[in-house]
Formats: structure tokens, sequence, C-alpha cells
């Protein structure tokens, strides 16, 4: 006599058919959840940056700038980073001219403290135009010099700079490798002060 197994077959087909689906159900939270947390993470780890102003403390107590690396120039979310800094950078040096702004002087609040920016990134600021640099490095001198008068939160300091520099870093605008020699002797002191702060070696 064959043995009826209709009832054992319904109930296993419907015990597998509820963990199917709650397995799908799972499965497509997890893709979900793997989609969204990284952008979670991006505006957690981006918020709104402000405009400091110049602070003297800063100076004594910052560690050297962190140049953008090669991993990170690839980078399609760390070139938007960069690029919205520029446009904050380019909006507070429209109320100036000749003069050099820092990604340091840019701060975000996390837990009600204030992160600044770290970059190796300036704005010079002129007439018309801004110039967001990225690791800036000077890769060319003139043998004549000037005497510079500079300054940064009320601490003046006196340099013989050389008069004209070539340097080499990212336009932070263009996403591009540049080359770019300073047009006078005031911009090339601009520049290598910059530079200096940068790197922890003007005070």
């Amino acid at each position: 006599m064959k043995k009826d197994d209709t009832a054992y077959n319904t109930t296993k087909k419907s015990w597998f058919g509820k963990v199917y689906h709650w397995f799908v159900l799972a499965a497509g939270l997890a893709m979900l959840g793997a989609f969204l947390i990284p952008e979670i993470q991006r505006a957690d780890q981006n918020p709104d940056l402000s405009y400091l102003a110049p602070n003297s403390k800063v100076l004594k107590t910052k560690a050297p700038a962190i140049r953008i690396s090669g991993i990170d120039f690839v980078s399609d979310h760390v070139r938007d980073l960069h690029q919205k800094l520029s446009y904050q950078m380019d909006f507070i040096c429209s109320e100036r001219a000749d003069d050099v702004i820092f990604a340091f002087q840019f701060g975000s609040n996390m837990n009600n403290k204030i992160r600044l920016r770290d970059d190796h990134i300036f704005a010079l600021c002129r007439p018309g135009s801004t110039l967001v640099v990225g690791n800036a490095e000077i890769i060319d001198k003139s043998e004549d010099f000037v005497m510079c008068q500079e300054e940064y939160a009320g601490i003046l300091n006196q340099f013989k700079r050389p008069n004209e520099v070539t340097i080499k870093g990212i336009d932070i605008d263009t996403w591009e490798v540049i080359e770019f020699t300073t047009q006078n002797s005031k911009e090339a002191c601009i520049v290598q002060h910059a530079i200096d702060i940068l790197e922890s070696k003007w005070v």
C-alpha cells in the first residue's frame, strides 16, 4: 500500500515558504543598510563648515597640515569635500584682496566641539580671482630676495625671502595638478608665508 505523504509535503512547503520570505526580507534590509550607512557616515563627517577668525593659539598647537594622498586624489567624495571648502574660502576671499586663507580657519561643530580642518590647503586672495591650492610646494625660486613683512592673528614676523617662486600643487577647483609662478614680490611673500604656516614653520 502506497504511503500518503500529502500532508507532510504541504507542511514542508509552507514552512519553507515562510523561511524563504524572511530570508529575502533580511537580505533586502542588509543591502539597504549597506547603501545608507556610508551616506549617514558621510553626513556625520561633513557637517557644515564655519569660518573662524585668525587665532594665534592655533599656530602654536597645530601639527603640520595633512597633504592630499594619491588615494584621496582619485576619490570623488574627497574631491567634493575639498571643493565645498574651496567655495567657502572663495567667499571669504571676496571680502579682501592680497591676503591668504587657510583650511584650518574652517571648522565644524562635532558633539559641541569645534574640529578644525587639517588639510594642506590655502586660498590666495587676489582681486577678481581666488586660487585655492592643495599640497603646495616650492619647485623653483629666484636668486633675488625681498624683505617680507608678515602677519597672522596679530603676530608679526619679518623674513628675507626669494622675490619670485614657482609652486606645484593641486588646483582644488579643477582638481588638476598645476604649476604657478607668483606675479610679484608681494604675492611671493604671501605664498611662502602660507606654506610655512601650513607646515608649522612660521612661529
